[in-house]
């Protein structure tokens, strides 16, 4: 009788026993199957050591948070989603261009003050479409070099003024986020200049900022 008992409590820690490795395999192989959470992720940041840096993004910042605009340095995209910023740098105003991809989905904001020397005045408006069309503008500003231009390739390229404006450059593509800038790019001769010239050019064409500039 004893041994009948000890025989089915053998049974039942055996019955238990492959249940639990069943379902420790059943949650392991669920965990390899589920998507990636994206806060998990990383997002390779590539920024120059350079003295404007910590500079303009803490001015930036002032402005970023007046319309809740996230720090582009902190924001995981789907993998092919993307988000460019181009940013006026005046001295005492700072206006950018946002451009986002989602899915198939494109957009572009304006990013404006409108009183000089109040960060909080800041506003963000939708922009209408670029005039030649999304993929036509993407493709214009690739070539121009917005994703690989390095920051301004000083001294090789010294601008002879310390008062205009500077453009600065976000992008956020294939998880990785870069960042440059041109003081003056107007004055310097080497080529990088040109092409951030013909990537505010572009975008003013398409966009009709430089009515917003004004």
């Amino acid at each position: 009788m004893c041994k009948g008992r000890i025989t089915l409590l053998g049974f039942l820690f055996v019955v238990a026993g492959t249940v639990g490795c069943v379902s420790d395999v059943k949650e392991a192989t669920q965990q390899r199957n589920a998507p990636a959470d994206q806060t998990a992720q990383r997002v390779t940041l590539e920024i120059p050591e350079a003295t404007w840096e910590p500079v303009f993004f803490k001015q930036l910042e002032a402005r970023t948070t007046a319309v809740n605009l996230p720090n582009l340095r902190t924001v995981v995209l789907p993998e092919n989603d993307l988000e460019v910023r181009f940013w006026y740098d005046g001295m005492e105003i700072i206006n950018g261009v946002v451009i986002r991809r989602m899915g198939q989905q494109w957009s572009a904001n304006w990013i404006y003050q409108t009183v000089d020397r109040l960060p909080s005045s800041t506003k963000m408006v939708l922009l209408d479409p670029p005039k030649s069309g999304w993929e036509v503008l993407w493709k214009s500003l690739v070539n121009a070099g917005i994703l690989t231009l390095p920051d301004s390739p000083r001294p090789q390229c010294p601008a002879e003024a310390l008062d205009g404006i500077s453009y600065i450059v976000e992008t956020n593509v294939n998880r990785t986020y870069r960042t440059y800038m041109y003081s003056n790019p107007q004055l310097m001769k080497c080529p990088e200049a040109k092409q951030m010239l013909q990537l505010e050019k572009t975008l003013g064409d398409e966009f009709s900022l430089n009515t917003r500039l004004r």
